[in-house]
């Protein structure tokens, strides 16, 4: 009676959190029950929270060994293995459950997941399937497999198994929200912003759920400030509090050097657009006059990685750490300013941000809205995607740089294709963008310019149309809209870059979808020499297309509205010899034009930095603490 009462005092301190006193309890009571077997299998439990995951693994054996046929520890050991990714070991340890029970769904599921990291998908659909034979409502294998087919690219599966696993769970909120981001990358941003709206519902305080909200609020043409700015301070809410009082090291900096220390965050080293601007930019950044330091969330590595890595002064990697680790990381890193690269995208550090790690922060590049956080002091942009008009809609303070907010080189050899000209009979539209920004209203527009422009073809090329449901369901949209799917060419992504450049060379005129304009599509378009033809819109993401077009000295290629939109289409479609000129000229203009003007970019963007940092200079007549209120 003692002992149980003891062992539920163990139980009881594990349950609250108190995984120290958990421990000094049970290893009192281990010295003279060493070979109970529930105590040593709670012990290892203990001590794995306790991250002794050696002594975890000893003591589930040693349960093991005083009662071979314990399941509980048979299957904590295996979880354990699986965590610490000793995949080989956790595949042997799974025949051992199984043997003790055959229908163990725990580790039918644990498996297909194991199986899922060794992107052997087979295997892993074989597991969750053996789950749906035992229990045929199991929602934890719907939602498995609706993974499992996103990650395949096969929507239409993926999205038939999250609703089952939301039918057999309706409080199921991970599986809303996969749901959403699905029907976000699919472009049906109505439907996914129902989903996390329903996530919200369910769990107010899953942040995800929020910054997935925020994403899909800047593709909608009804705008709404007020609901943006409250899903932002919902977001921040349910951020992990930080006592800043106990970080110790946030000593005074001494400004004693002449170099300005920049920090960027991001999640997106590597083959990523985002990658490739940065690194044009900071190729050219005076060295001098300041210190670059990278900090990166993921685990890419690739070959722009390592070209990155190269030009940084420092390289921290943080997908690892907490935020307070960060946070002291960048206080030592005596940090200046500090850029956020991510927005509400994947794998951001805003919490970060929004405890004021560095005295001057700023967004650029990766998230062309917003962040909606007063934390973060500026965000970079040009005169032509933000005038300062539209200030009221942001929280930073806007910066505009000369002429574009971005800037790139595309070192390949390509030679432009002209001779499909000599004998012209039909034209060529084209769309390389992702199909998330292909929405109906794009396809209606789209429709309508293939309707009036004879002998018409439209070209679209994206990752998802690898997925034939997915070229399907697209080819029926615009035939819905009165189109002969003949007229639709589709193709999925190409192998490489310098490949997927090529492909421009059997297109005439590029179409810019709206309201999310393309961004680096655009810029390869022109640079293949395919010309723009874009929408102005309203906001930032919507106006990045007149942004490369009045930097080319190209605004009749920017359409006022819908209508303007298919007259100016088939009026540049209508004449061959004029298009056909444009085209001939486009690289070389170009090359000469601030987009492809890396050094001047460079230049341009040393001005911002020192300027925001003499600014902050100005406003500060004591030396610097952080953090900064």
């Amino acid at each position: 009676m003692e002992f149980e009462k003891k062992i539920n005092g163990i139980i009881q301190n594990y349950n609250l959190g108190n995984f120290l006193k958990a421990e000094s309890l049970a290893k009192s009571l281990l010295t003279r029950n060493a070979k109970d077997y529930q105590l040593c299998n709670i012990y290892g439990l203990i001590l794995r929270k306790r991250n002794k995951t050696e002594g975890a693994i000893s003591y589930f054996q040693k349960s093991i060994y005083i009662k071979s046929d314990f399941f509980e520890a048979h299957f904590n050991l295996l979880q354990l293995l699986y965590d610490l990714k000793k995949f080989d070991e956790a595949i042997l340890q799974s025949k051992e459950c199984l043997k003790i029970n055959s229908k163990s769904i725990d580790t039918f599921l644990l498996l297909g997941n194991l199986y899922d990291k060794l992107n052997q998908d087979k295997e892993s659909e074989k597991y969750f399937r053996e789950i749906l034979k035992i229990s045929s409502e199991d929602s934890n294998a719907y939602y498995s497999l609706g993974n499992l087919y996103k990650k395949r690219a096969d929507y239409e599966k993926a999205i038939d198994n999250y609703k089952l696993a939301i039918q057999f769970n309706k409080n199921y909120f991970a599986a809303y929200n996969n749901l959403g981001t699905l029907y976000q990358e699919i472009g049906k941003f109505d439907l996914a912003v129902l989903n996390f709206k329903s996530v919200i519902k369910i769990n107010p305080n899953f942040s995800g759920a929020y910054q997935n909200y925020l994403f899909c609020l800047n593709f909608s043409k009804y705008f709404d400030l007020n609901l943006y700015s409250e899903l932002v301070q919902k977001f921040k809410q349910n951020l992990p509090k930080i006592d800043l009082e106990k970080i110790k090291q946030f000593p005074k900096i001494k400004k004693t050097d002449k170099k300005i220390r920049i920090g960027f965050v991001s999640g997106d080293y590597g083959n990523h657009p985002v990658s490739h601007y940065l690194l044009d930019t900071i190729n050219h950044i005076s060295e001098e006059k300041f210190e670059l330091i990278a900090y990166s969330n993921s685990n890419r590595m690739d070959e722009i990685t390592l070209e990155l890595k190269k030009r940084f002064n420092v390289w921290r990697k943080i997908n690892h750490l907490s935020d307070t680790e960060v946070i002291n990381l960048v206080s030592k890193d005596s940090i200046d300013i500090l850029f956020d690269l991510s927005g509400h995208t994947a794998k951001n550090r805003l919490s970060i941000f929004v405890n004021k790690a560095a005295p001057v922060q700023v967004t650029w590049l990766g998230y062309n809205a917003s962040t909606g956080l007063k934390e973060i002091d500026y965000i970079i942009v040009d005169p032509y995607v933000v005038p300062l008009s539209d200030q009221k809609y942001f929280s930073e303070k806007i910066f505009q740089l000369p002429n574009t907010f971005q800037c790139i080189s595309i070192n390949y050899n390509i030679k432009i294709d002209h001779s499909r000209y000599q004998n012209k009979r039909d034209i060529i539209f084209g769309s390389f963008n992702n199909l998330s920004k292909i929405n109906d209203e794009v396809i209606h527009v789209w429709s309508e310019i293939l309707k009036k422009v004879e002998n018409s073809k439209l070209f679209l090329k994206a990752k998802q149309l690898d997925n034939s449901l997915i070229v399907g369901n697209i080819k029926k949209k615009f035939q819905k809209n009165g189109i002969n799917t003949e007229k639709i060419i589709t193709e999925g992504r190409s192998k490489t870059r310098k490949e997927m450049l090529t492909k421009y060379n059997q297109i005439d005129i590029a179409l810019d979808p709206f309201p999310y304009s393309g961004i680096t599509t655009s810029l390869e378009a022109n640079w293949m020499g395919v010309p723009l033809l874009t929408k102005e819109g309203n906001n930032f993401y919507s106006r990045i297309g007149t942004s490369i077009n009045k930097n080319l000295d190209m605004e009749d290629w920017i359409a006022n509205n819908e209508k303007d939109y298919i007259l100016k289409a088939i009026s540049k479609a209508s004449d061959l010899k004029k298009l056909f000129q444009t085209k001939k000229e486009l690289r070389n203009k170009f090359l000469k034009s601030p987009l492809s003007n890396t050094k001047q970019y460079a230049k341009h963007f040393e001005n911002c930095l020192n300027l925001i940092w003499k600014t902050y200079l100005e406003k500060k007549k004591k030396k610097y603490l952080y953090p900064i209120s």
